[in-house]
């Protein structure tokens, strides 16, 4: 996983992936069968470790800015800043096997299911709800962002900045004061 997140799928060499895991060539090929299984396999343990990492028990609006918070913590703690391994693979998906083009759209799907899935947590009395579709897809957008901008190494309080002004946005939209 590593290997890839490091260099993306295109520049990773199957001696890259023999160094980093230790195992020789043939090894890797009997375990994996190719390079494409080895980044799926990698994929699927990054978003293992990503839901982990940004689960939240709490609900609603409080749920999503814990969500945030997490992703602003996660991006500051990699000394790398390495970005997202998912979303650094978008720009390499039409060099890629169907397999990982499904599990790169399955990893943003879940992000973006689990944002929709907060949202209809919040209670809201008012007689118009809101738009969950462009709310959902607000926040997301948020989230992207700060893995992008934290790749480009940008600082604390842009990351913060950004996932505040999500949090205040969907705050007017259910109108609550925070």
């Amino acid at each position: 996983m590593n290997a890839f997140w490091a260099t993306g799928f295109a520049r990773t060499s199957i001696p890259d992936l023999v160094k980093a895991t230790g195992l020789l060539r043939g090894s890797l090929y009997a375990t994996f069968k190719d390079k494409d299984a080895m980044f799926e396999q990698a994929l699927n343990r990054y978003l293992d470790q990503l839901r982990t990492d940004i689960i939240s028990e709490a609900t609603g609006i409080e749920g999503i800015a814990e969500m945030l918070q997490a992703v602003v913590e996660i991006t500051l703690a990699d000394p790398e800043r390495r970005g997202c391994l998912l979303i650094n693979a978008i720009p390499e998906v039409p060099d890629l096997d169907d397999a990982n083009r499904a599990a790169i759209n399955k990893g943003l799907e879940e992000m973006k299911a689990f944002v929709r899935f907060k949202l209809e947590e919040e209670p809201d009395e008012r007689k118009v709800a809101p738009d969950l579709e462009r709310l959902t897809a607000l926040v997301f957008a948020a989230s992207v962002s700060i893995r992008v901008l934290g790749r480009a190494r940008q600082d604390r309080k842009l990351l913060q900045d950004v996932a505040d002004g999500a949090v205040d946005a969907l705050n007017q939209a259910f109108k609550k004061t925070p």
